[in-house]
């Protein structure tokens, strides 16, 4: 569905740290700061790619936590709920940018850092 350039940059970029829904919205909206796509497409994308990788089990929904250990909270709602309250800030609210920019981040996965991993190295003789 998505270049594979688009997903493995995700991945390789959640090797780093939590991606938030801004992050995953510029890659789909933006090239070097020009906008590529109209927003409305570009929406449609970031959501597809949020649910594509929770689906497949690559990232976790969630929220920086700094009292807990793991300093993430994943969400413990359904995907279809989450991805309901995600689309009515982000989309139905787009103008409302501070409130959509961090209301959703991924976390990757075990398997999604393995993933992750093998690709980094991928180029690695």
């Amino acid at each position: 569905m998505f270049s594979t350039k688009t997903k493995e940059g995700h991945l390789i970029e959640g090797l780093q740290d939590w991606v938030h829904l801004s992050e995953i919205h510029t890659m789909f909206a933006f090239d070097h700061h020009r906008p590529t796509r109209p927003v409305a497409e570009a929406q449609q994308l970031t959501l597809r790619m949020i649910r594509e990788l929770v689906t497949e089990g690559q990232s976790i929904l969630g929220e920086p936590d700094n009292k807990r250990p793991s300093r993430f909270e994943a969400w413990d709602i359904p995907l279809d709920e989450a991805m309901a309250e995600i689309e009515h800030k982000y989309v139905t609210n787009f103008g409302d940018r501070w409130n959509w920019v961090t209301c959703a981040w991924l976390q990757l996965t075990e398997r999604g850092k393995a993933l992750a991993l093998r690709l980094y190295h991928a180029d690695e003789p």
